[in-house]
């Protein structure tokens, strides 16, 4: 009895470290998803646009 105690154990541990690696790895592929909306091309933009508003030659929009 003790056996199988200690089996059904650890397969619940095995269980719990194979749930908890899936939920991190779909809360990573979920971020990754969100933040890496910009391709290259917008990402060059951005930049761009940084440096003008650095150098004052834009300003931030603020409602009224």
């Amino acid at each position: 009895m003790e056996q199988f105690n200690q089996a059904l154990t650890s397969v619940f541990g095995i269980l719990l470290v194979t749930a908890i690696g899936y939920e991190i790895r779909r809360r990573r592929k979920k971020l990754r998803e969100v933040y890496n909306l910009l391709d290259s091309e917008d990402k060059a933009l951005v930049v761009e646009l940084e440096q003008l508003l650095a150098a004052g030659q834009l300003q931030r929009y603020e409602p009224a």
